[in-house]
């Protein structure tokens, strides 16, 4: 009976997530998004639990929730500050004197005009003006302008319902760290219980050094952009850092949208005050910029990063991310890091007979007992 018990479970536990994964897609988001909250707070939530005065100390409620209060303040900080940057931006776009760009333009513009028509691309017949006119009236019409409007409104119900689960999950997996854990152990046989939770105890450790690593790389990134459009001299060079930063969280998609969203806001700070001749030599510089900053990046931080966070070598990295992204697009390489961490782990507790598995977790298994020495 404890046999088919023990068969029983994990299959089980199997089909339940894949059935959660699967109808409610949206509700297994919200718990990953707060699993990752919860790692991040997790070491602040430890130290107010800690803390007393004499016979007074905090509770576990306590401790999380000024845990997250102290996460809110520190999300908030960040629009805080990006707000107002991108409110420069639009006030600038808004003031763009678009005469001075007609008459700035007015000789490039005919002469790639003619160039269109020299290689039949257009009829001469042909307005270019009115084609442009014609393609962004389709896109804006106002038949289009109902159904978009309640697109945005179904889409901001479901934030704010997201929003709130986050938060309510976050709470108690910070309250209760022992959640995750307890369902992963009521689905496991009870001659496997010692490996799950060394799995489990691996996965939480490693996973919340590749968070911490991550930030770490972002914020690397960000002083390295700001640090060399500084020495350029580029426009709003706060703005593209911070936002050239944060699209480093797409791995090597991120830093083409980044330097895309750059040049953009260095072409409208230009126009903005008049400079059209500067917007081709700003461009450039913003370019090498971001070549440079990504060069280091992909050479310095990212190995030693992920060295020391999920212990997998460059090339792995490369592969995995290029076959997740394959499988799964953006989503797909942004969470192809943790995800190949979660699968070595698994695999060093469960199929560490293969050759092949034992070659993957390798330098897992060193570094793990080098950290076990350290610990006694």
């Amino acid at each position: 009976m404890n046999k088919i018990k023990d068969f029983i479970k994990p299959i089980a536990g199997i089909l339940a997530l894949a059935a959660l994964i699967y109808f409610f897609p949206d509700i297994f988001l919200y718990f990953a998004i707060a699993i990752i909250l919860s790692m991040l707070g997790r070491p602040l939530c430890e130290l107010l639990k800690r803390f007393h005065i004499k016979k007074f100390h905090l509770g576990d409620a306590a401790s999380a929730v000024i845990t997250m209060i102290a996460m809110f303040l520190f999300i908030s900080l960040i629009f805080l500050f990006i707000i107002p940057l991108v409110n420069k931006e639009l006030s600038i776009l808004a003031n763009i004197d678009t005469n001075a760009i007609v008459e700035y333009f007015e000789k490039p513009f005919e002469n790639f005009y003619n160039f269109l028509i020299q290689y039949n691309i257009i009829r001469p017949e042909e307005d270019i003006l009115k084609i442009i006119e014609a393609k962004l009236y389709s896109i804006v019409n106002w038949d289009n302008f109902s159904s978009i409007l309640g697109s945005l409104v179904s889409k901001t119900s479901s934030l704010v319902v997201g929003i709130f689960s986050t938060v309510f999950l976050t709470f108690f997996l910070l309250r209760d760290p022992d959640i995750v854990h307890n369902i992963f152990m009521a689905i496991t046989p009870d001659n496997q219980t010692t490996r799950m939770k060394s799995i489990l105890n691996d996965s939480r450790i490693m996973l919340t050094r590749y968070m911490f690593g991550l930030i770490s790389e972002v914020i690397c990134m960000m002083i390295l952009i700001f640090i060399g459009l500084s020495l350029f001299g580029v426009k709003n060079a706060l703005v593209i850092a911070v936002m050239g930063g944060l699209m480093n969280i797409i791995p090597y998609l991120g830093p083409l949208m980044g330097c895309a969203l750059g040049v953009v806001i260095g072409i409208i700070s230009n126009l903005g005050i008049g400079s059209y001749n500067m917007i081709l030599p700003n461009s450039l510089e913003i370019i090498g910029v971001f070549v440079g900053a990504n060069l280091i990046d992909n050479f310095v931080l990212q190995p030693t990063i992920y060295s020391k966070s999920v212990f997998a070598h460059p090339i792995e990295i490369f592969l995995v991310i290029l076959m997740a992204g394959n499988i799964g697009g953006v989503v797909g390489m942004i969470i192809a890091i943790p995800s190949y961490t979660l699968i070595r782990i698994v695999a060093k507790q469960l199929l560490s007979g293969f050759k092949f598995i034992e070659l993957l977790t390798k330098k897992l298994e060193v570094k793990n007992r080098k950290s076990d020495s350290q610990d006694e």
